[in-house]
């Protein structure tokens, strides 16, 4: 790895027991007091860059490439990149282990590039809380699994490699990564068959006929199925986890959460993180 410039802070993954399918090994955030060069290099793992701030440049397999706050790129083991920082940039650096790889050979590096994935910055920030706070292993590997499904989602479905491929061409995958890009609360009917790039009489027809419910009920079991993710990768107390997710209070929250899971948030919290 190239010198590390000033002002970068790293958190690293701390030892753990068998390795989860996705790995994290590292995350780094930059600050670029002055212009910088990472001469071309290779890693070992996959790398992704989230810009925050100033435009990031640089070269994959010579490629030349510009990512502007809060566009990413996955660079996979083996690439080629070289950074060209200018000064006042900022960004995330994240490495993880992925057995089987996340992009196709053979594609273009601009296919390796994400354009505002929606949900990106908000769960790199979730990582480097857990990750600062010396979270166990498999917290920071499950951040990293929702993290990665973000990017799956924004990549071109040509990018993407193995298991990922058919991601989100069924249904479920297009309703969970609608509501993921949706404002928090009640999924307003029209603007959810919009995301799903069905009309809405499809949508309800096909909700039914697959998954048994119409939209607004999937849609109150994703925001739940939401809330246990947040509850077991994140520090955040039951009231931010309720109000991030749109409901009226947490006491409406907390009786469809224990409805669904069987236990009160903190309760359930509690035995998971034994």
């Amino acid at each position: 790895m190239p010198a590390l410039p000033p002002r970068m802070r790293t958190w690293t993954r701390p030892a753990a027991g068998a390795a989860a399918p996705a790995v994290f090994r590292a995350l780094s955030q930059v600050e670029v007091p002055r212009a910088t060069v990472w001469e071309r290099h290779r890693h070992a793992d996959h790398e992704v860059i989230l810009v925050v701030r100033g435009g990031y440049r640089c070269t994959v397999n010579g490629d030349a490439l510009a990512l502007d706050p809060g566009d990413a790129l996955v660079v996979r083991p083996g690439d080629w990149h070289e950074d060209l920082l200018a000064a006042g940039c900022r960004y995330h650096a994240l490495w993880f282990h992925l057995p089987g790889g996340l992009l196709a050979a053979g594609i273009a590096a601009g296919q390796q590039v994400v354009r505002r994935p929606a949900g990106l910055p908000a769960l790199v920030e979730q990582l480097q809380a857990l990750a600062a706070a010396s979270a166990p292993a498999a917290r920071l590997d499950l951040c990293l699994a929702e993290l990665l499904g973000v990017l799956v989602d924004g990549l071109d479905p040509a990018a993407r490699a193995g298991a990922f491929a058919a991601a989100g061409d069924g249904l479920r995958d297009r309703l969970h990564a609608a509501f993921a890009r949706l404002p928090p609360g009640r999924a307003d009917g029209e603007a959810l068959a919009r995301a799903c790039g069905l009309p809405r009489r499809s949508l309800e027809r096909r909700c039914r006929a697959e998954l048994g419910c119409g939209p607004a009920a999937a849609h109150a079991r994703w925001r739940l199925e939401r809330a246990g993710e947040l509850l077991l990768t994140t520090g955040w107390p039951v009231r931010a986890v309720s109000d991030s997710l749109g409901f009226a209070n947490p006491f409406h929250f907390s009786r469809a959460f224990a409805r669904q899971h069987g236990a009160a948030p903190a309760v359930w919290r509690e035995q998971r993180l034994r």
